[in-house]
């Protein structure tokens, strides 16, 4: 399945993407079974997925032609965004490290997070601002010291995360929170796609385009840690709850490394692909 959240910002429903008779729609998932708010904790942690697959076999329902409508972050607020730094050697090589031994991981802002095709916003007195494709986890159940071999029941699905990074603000102070975490610097989606529908997550290709020109262009076979050790490393120490997200980390060629650098300006078009997870499209802009 494709979830979606369709909508204005911040009063989004949540559907699924579906073809019928060669036309895309999206079904009023609230219409159809009010108890269903949203896209979230509680959602995923009471057999949220089982009650979609039964809700499109039902003849009766209402759905929604998706030409003009918004689509939103494919979940909602969730409780952790959990990001994984140089997790692809050529990445780690273009910025000037080795390959990590062990997971780098850093957190981004729940309010970050914004809409596969909404506009990106520059924070005054921005420095050296890109992007990064990559691949995000949606944790589906409660995870807590889960062995690599149990890891891959808790995923609920995958979607598309672009880790948009004020790379002065990273280094300054040696973090990397605040350059990662301002307004609009998460955009998600444009749909989740459930598990069983991805039967190789490290199989999938990856493409970030800036005005037509592909800078990245990986896959991620090429992560260093796989998916079930990310999840057992991280559980190890903290708990997962449903709904919570892991972006795995991006290949090599992020703007800010290009020479000159390629850098995000007030009407840029940028596009990010992953295979089998559709394409974010976002304009850049300035905020106000």
């Amino acid at each position: 399945m494709k979830l979606v959240r369709f909508g204005k910002a911040n009063e989004e429903r949540p559907g699924i993407l579906f073809e019928e008779a060669g036309h895309a729609k999206i079904l009023d998932v609230r219409a159809a079974a009010f108890d269903i708010e949203d896209y979230n904790e509680h959602f995923f942690s009471h057999h949220g997925l089982g009650r979609l697959e039964a809700l499109l076999k039902e003849s009766r329902r209402k759905t929604v032609p998706t030409d003009g409508v918004r689509l939103g972050p494919p979940i909602a607020r969730p409780g952790k965004i959990i990001c994984l730094g140089k997790n692809y050697a050529d990445h780690a090589k273009e910025c000037n490290s080795k390959p990590p031994e062990s997971p780098i991981l850093f957190a981004k802002a729940t309010t970050a997070i914004n809409g596969p095709c909404d506009r990106i916003l520059l924070p005054p007195r921005h420095g050296i601002v890109d992007g990064e494709v990559e691949l995000a986890v949606v944790i589906g159940s409660r995870a807590l010291r889960v062995p690599e071999k149990d890891a891959m029941a808790h995923v609920a699905g995958y979607m598309i995360f672009n880790d948009v990074t004020d790379r002065d603000a990273q280094r300054a102070g040696q973090q990397w929170f605040r350059g990662k975490g301002a307004d609009t610097f998460c955009p998600l989606g444009p749909w989740l796609v459930t598990a069983d529908e991805i039967p190789d997550p490290h199989a999938l290709r990856l493409k970030f385009l800036q005005n037509g020109k592909v800078l990245q262009d990986g896959t991620t076979k090429d992560m260093i840690f796989k998916i079930p050790y990310i999840i057992a490393f991280i559980s190890a120490s903290m708990t997962l709850l449903p709904g919570d997200i892991i972006a795995t980390g991006t290949p090599a060629g992020i703007g800010s490394v290009h020479t000159p650098p390629v850098v995000f300006k007030p009407g840029d078009k940028i596009e990010l692909e992953v295979e089998g997870l559709g394409r974010q499209a976002n304009e850049i802009a300035a905020a106000v």
